[in-house]
């Protein structure tokens, strides 16, 4: 469940969709380690499963999100052209 920006520098919390920008990223047979995974996840091991992540508006303008499963969540600068800001933003892939 998300419950603050992924951003660890900020601290504002998620309460609805209005605001910022939602991440989904699919998993295919999840191994450990899991970083920024839940455990339930890892510990049934299925042969797909999608994470959410979630940057607030003000985070979502200046950073992206890009995920592995070795790595975990890192925080990038964003290149995309001002005012897009779709609701769910990237639909990736991770091996």
């Amino acid at each position: 469940m998300i419950s603050k920006c992924a951003n660890p520098q900020c601290e504002t919390a998620f309460h609805h969709l209005r605001g910022g920008r939602l991440y989904r990223f699919d998993l295919r047979r999840p191994l450990e380690p899991c970083r920024d995974v839940p455990n339930a996840i890892c510990e049934k091991k299925p042969s797909h499963a999608s994470v959410y992540f979630w940057l607030c508006g003000e985070c979502s303008r200046q950073y992206a999100l890009r995920f592995s499963p070795h790595d975990g969540i890192a925080i990038v600068p964003e290149q995309v052209p001002d005012g897009r800001n779709p609701v769910v933003a990237r639909i990736a892939v991770a091996e």
